[in-house]
């Protein structure tokens, strides 16, 4: 009786095996056809000439004069001119045509007080070449120097460009009284005025050029408009 259960219980224990994966043959993954071909990942190119780095994404390296033109817009920000503007002649150095670091260079003179430097670098940019802030900038330098003509006409090619800056056009305003010419004077503080009625001194102003030009008793409304006794 005992043989007899011995083989049973083999083929139970053998049965019970295959079932549990015990024993097992792994399974084999499957061929590829003739025709499979494995992908490429199509990763991005450094740019030429640039500095790698290998952290960095490749193709989006920052050039190092670009690294240099914001330092020196960092040390201006923090009133250190005299850095800031070695940085500034760094960059023009590498980048002659770069007409935004020159204009940059010159607004940090102005603030360093070197304002015939400033507009030593300002002429050498041509009319055609400037952009709005170059444009405003010198015209603020000519009018400090007092030399209101050519003040007057970069002020007015300025506000061609940006007619809604009313900070240029008093400026503006003040170059033509300060010239003489009275009445383009009254014509951008009427401008103004429409813009900002409530505004005292710009007022008290263009009372004053009325004066000037003769205007009495309209000169002395506009300064009653801005004295409350």
């Amino acid at each position: 009786m005992t043989k007899k259960l011995v083989p049973v219980c083999l083929a139970f224990v053998l049965c019970a095996a295959f079932l549990l994966g015990v024993g097992s043959v792994p399974a084999q993954p499957p061929l590829p056809n003739k025709d499979f071909k494995p992908l490429k990942p199509q990763l991005p190119q450094p740019s030429q000439g640039a500095e790698q780095s290998g952290l960095g994404s490749p193709g989006r390296e920052i050039p190092a004069w670009k690294a240099r033109l914001e330092l020196a817009r960092l040390l201006s920000f923090s009133k250190k001119y005299e850095q800031s503007i070695a940085q500034y002649q760094k960059v023009i150095k590498q980048k002659p045509d770069l007409l935004q670091a020159r204009t940059e260079l010159a607004r940090v003179l102005f603030w360093a007080g070197e304002k015939e430097k400033a507009l030593v670098e300002l002429d050498k940019i041509s009319v055609d070449q400037a952009g709005a802030e170059a444009k405003l900038l010198k015209a603020d330098l000519l009018a400090g120097d007092k030399k209101y003509p050519p003040a007057v006409k970069l002020y007015r090619a300025y506000l061609k460009d940006q007619p809604r800056d009313l900070s240029a056009r008093f400026r503006l305003a003040q170059a033509l009284s300060w010239s003489g010419l009275y009445k383009p004077a009254i014509k951008e503080y009427r401008a103004i005025l429409k813009e900002k009625p409530e505004d005292v001194q710009v007022r008290r102003h263009y009372a004053f050029v009325l004066s000037w030009d003769g205007k009495f008793e309209e000169a002395a409304r506009q300064l009653e408009m801005t004295l409350k006794d």
